[in-house]
């Protein structure tokens, strides 16, 4: 449960680490990263921070994140028994809800886990993260829970279902893993379980819905009769239960990521390339002044293909990287294109945001059949 970001992992905010490639976003996207552009020159001049916290921030328009939102998630954890280990499978949600600017996260607990072993193993896990893009370097150095819980980023920009956010960091910069979300908001009242869940028990590698993540599906179809009885159960969400399901999510920068755990014995960025790349095409470059290399395609861009992560040198020091490259990582055309066993572009499930009412209604039929 690392506290890189929830929020564009799941994603960045509800942000993950290690896509890349990309195809453009849809106009409104565009328009709404625009904004972005605009707010983020007129924020760095305005706004307080403290410790990666806005102080006096406000938005003049309406947000999807008005009212809380719940991001569906899991995690596998080893306990160590007399002469082994045992994964213990654990389902959760991060409820994200604002407060001006700032995007915060607590953990709800749905199966397997408590709150507070959540919260534990979140406190346990906070490392120094660095952000490079071609704004800079950004850094978390005080990432720690505040009164309204884990700080996980800003909102940059608002309108109606599209939205822009930024992670959270020390200088409360708009510019460090800048994301644009273009959502559809899904009315699911009246509508069965099954009606989001996969309704196969036996197989487990039934492809994920645009709803549920695929990992989250897998631990529930794990007890085969709980499941079924949960897929099969009459009950329906009530009225004013929605779904958010992104139709775009749109990296306006080529994201670095690095930590101190990431350090490498590597003196030069090409000695790191020549051990574990050297029969692919890769490119040193320069970004904000730091150095990298990182996967090309042909024609020399940047794009991602799973595991050819990249490294970055800061202070003399080569680390191994990860990476989010500019573009729209729910597109297929993003990355290198799709192979029988691997795809590079994400799943909208990953995503997906569920209202207070719809989380309440799922989170309490999964306790009903899984006890």
């Amino acid at each position: 449960m690392k506290k890189i970001s929830t929020l564009a992992v799941s994603i960045s905010f509800i942000m993950l680490t290690g896509c890349g490639g990309g195809s453009s976003s849809s106009n409104n996207t565009e328009n709404v990263s625009s904004q972005a552009q605009g707010q983020s020159t007129q924020n760095v001049n305005s706004l307080k921070c403290d410790r990666g916290i806005l102080l006096n921030s406000t938005l003049s328009t309406n947000t999807i994140f008005d009212e809380p939102l719940y991001s569906l998630t899991y995690n596998y954890k080893q306990v160590s028994t007399a002469n082994s280990y045992t994964t213990v499978k654990q389902l959760y949600a991060d409820e994200f809800q604002r407060n001006g600017q700032m995007i915060y996260s607590s953990p709800k607990a749905i199966y397997n886990v408590t709150a507070d072993e959540i919260e534990s193993s979140s406190a346990e896990d906070v490392v120094q993260t660095y952000d490079l893009n071609s704004f800079g370097l950004f850094t978390k150095k005080t990432y720690q829970k505040q009164n309204n819980g884990w700080p996980e980023g800003y909102i940059v920009a608002s309108q109606g279902s599209q939205i822009t956010t930024a992670q959270f960091n020390d200088t409360c910069s708009l510019n460090s893993d800048n994301v644009s979300f273009d959502y559809e908001k899904i009315d699911v009242s009246g509508k069965k379980i099954t009606d989001i869940f996969p309704p196969d028990t036996a197989n487990a590698t039934t492809k994920d819905t645009d709803y549920i993540n695929n990992q989250f599906s897998r631990i529930l179809k794990d007890n085969q009769t709980a499941f079924a009885n949960l897929v099969n159960s009459n009950a329906t969400f009530p009225s004013g239960s929605f779904v958010y399901v992104p139709k775009s999510v749109v990296y306006n920068n080529t994201e670095f990521y690095l930590f101190d755990s990431s350090l490498t014995d590597f003196k030069t960025l090409a000695e790191w390339q020549q051990k574990y790349y050297q029969n692919f095409n890769y490119k040193f470059d320069t970004v904000a002044g730091y150095k990298v290399t990182y996967f090309v395609d042909s024609a020399g861009n940047p794009i991602y293909d799973n595991g050819k992560d990249p490294a970055i040198e800061m202070n003399g020091k080569i680390y191994d990287g990860e990476w989010q490259v500019k573009g729209n990582v729910i597109s297929e055309t993003y990355g290198v294109p799709p192979t029988t066993w691997n795809t590079n572009y994400q799943s909208k499930s990953d995503f997906a945001l569920f209202n207070k009412t719809s989380y309440d209604f799922l989170a309490t039929q999964i306790q009903t059949y899984y006890k």
